[in-house]
């Protein structure tokens, strides 16, 4: 057995005290210093650089705007938003309409921010008002008429909750009838997100007070789910007019316009339906530049020299009056072309004053059925009509689009005819019907019965307007 080795006796190892504390003693001090940093950094630090807190909003309402201090926050739809601590007047718009303020304290959140967001809630109830309840309406139904110029959509361009979110302000604030502008809405479904949007409000509807049913809503639904009654039989009419002072006469009468008798978008917009007349006159020639130019010297506002405002007051477009000669020593009969509605209506309005007669723009029935009664004449294809026979009106088909009084709306023809009028003219938010073509279409494509659409302000080198009167 090996004897142990015995080590030689050493000296212990003490470290000195530094300012008389003990090494162990800093050495704790020290990583209590870096915890309470590291503390300090995490937890404390990022709360104390923010400045503030996390607000979000429990409304009642939906398509609700949210407003700081008089600025602009953002949407109430679920959202959180990063705000500064101190006393804040928040206001909240619905559809645009200022429904309420209200004053809140929001706290400093300072600790665990990096790793927790401290939400302060507030609860917002909106009640209803008159002007509240107006903007509702307003929005929903300009909207649909808005959306329903598009008829498709990509997974990266989405349609809004038109309907959905009309039926929950609806149901939040108690409305007592909603029938006419869910009526007018549901007439402008034009695609497949629209339909199953509107179903969804009917639904959000039917569990509620508010009242929303009507004949018209029926019929559209049951066109829907494929159950609409069938369409008139279209039936051969021969209108005859007398003519006096460049006008013809009509008579009253019952007809049938249209061209199909389908119920899908966009076919549905040429249905075959069944209206009638009251006696009424229209021109026999589109109305001249020289006749707008009459127009103009009494009413500078419409001059081209003021395209700017006119643009600014959302009157007409950049193409105003373009390729248009316009002059008084010349007497132009060519018709006018590069207007708007607007101009065309101006125009109908001051010629009314002057000769204390109607004048109006015809409506779409009216056209079509001057329209038919010239349809023996050939399609003009330029701007020159040279037509010498009054017995119905000139250029009817051909020559230029020609502005009607009706608004286009797309699902129109389901439904009684004077409930369509009615809402129009309730809800003016849509693009109006044009007719007859212009000289660059072929007359194979275009049709009495055929419907164009543009835009209330466009003026097109291919659309004019000729007048009548009621």
């Amino acid at each position: 057995m090996r004897k142990k080795t015995e080590l030689p006796e050493v000296e212990p190892v003490h470290l000195r005290p530094i300012h008389g504390i003990r090494p162990g003693i800093i050495i704790l001090m020290v990583i209590l210093l870096v915890i309470f940093a590291l503390f300090f950094i995490i937890c404390m630090l990022p709360g104390i650089m923010s400045d503030g807190s996390y607000v979000t909003f429990d409304i009642n309402t939906s398509d609700t705007a949210v407003y700081m201090d008089g600025t602009y926050l953002g949407s109430s739809e679920g959202s959180i938003y990063r705000v500064p601590s101190g006393n804040h007047e928040f206001t909240f718009l619905v559809s645009g309409e200022e429904a309420l303020s209200v004053s809140s304290e929001i706290p400093d959140a300072l600790f665990f921010t990096l790793f927790h967001h401290r939400v302060t809630g507030i609860e917002v109830n909106i009640e209803n008002t008159e002007e509240i309840e107006a903007a509702v309406i307003m929005r929903g139904t300009e909207d649909a008429a808005k959306w329903s110029r598009i008829t498709e959509y990509t997974d990266s361009f989405h349609c809004p909750p038109l309907f959905t979110t009309f039926a929950e302000n609806a149901v939040a604030l108690s409305f007592d009838d909603v029938s006419d502008p869910l009526l007018y809405m549901a007439l402008h479904i034009t695609s497949d997100e629209m339909l199953e949007d509107f179903r969804a409000a009917l639904s959000i509807l039917e569990n509620s007070d508010v009242r929303y049913t009507s004949d018209g809503l029926s019929t559209i639904i049951s066109a829907f789910d494929g159950k609409t009654s069938a369409a008139p039989l279209k039936t051969a009419v021969s209108p005859e007019a007398v003519y006096r002072d460049g006008f013809l006469t009509y008579s009253p009468v019952e007809f049938v316009k249209g061209n199909n008798g389908k119920s899908e978008y966009p076919f549905v917009k040429e249905r075959y339906v069944s209206v009638r007349t009251d006696e009424f006159s229209i021109a026999s020639d589109p109305v001249s530049e020289y006749e707008y130019a009459l127009f103009i010297k009494e009413n500078p506002y419409w001059a081209k020299s003021n395209i700017d405002n006119l643009i600014a007051d959302g009157m007409v477009d950049e193409n105003y009056l373009l390729d248009a000669d316009l002059s008084l020593s010349v007497k132009s009969m060519l018709p006018v072309k590069s207007v708007s509605w607007y101009a065309a209506e101006a125009y109908a309005a001051w010629l009314s004053e002057k000769t204390g007669k109607n004048i109006v723009l015809p409506s779409d029935s009216e056209w079509t059925l001057a329209a038919v009664s010239a349809s023996d004449k050939p399609y003009t294809a330029s701007l020159l009509s040279i037509d010498s026979d009054n017995s119905s009106p000139k250029a009817m088909m051909g020559q230029l689009w020609e502005f009607t009084s009706d608004a286009f709306i797309p699902l129109s023809r389901l439904i009684d005819q004077a409930e369509v009028e009615r809402l129009s003219q309730l809800y003016p938010y849509d693009d109006v019907i044009v007719k007859g073509g212009s000289w660059i279409n072929t007359p194979d494509t275009v049709s009495p019965d055929t419907v164009g659409v543009m835009d209330r302000s466009a003026c097109s080198v291919y659309a004019g307007f000729r007048i009548g009167t009621r």
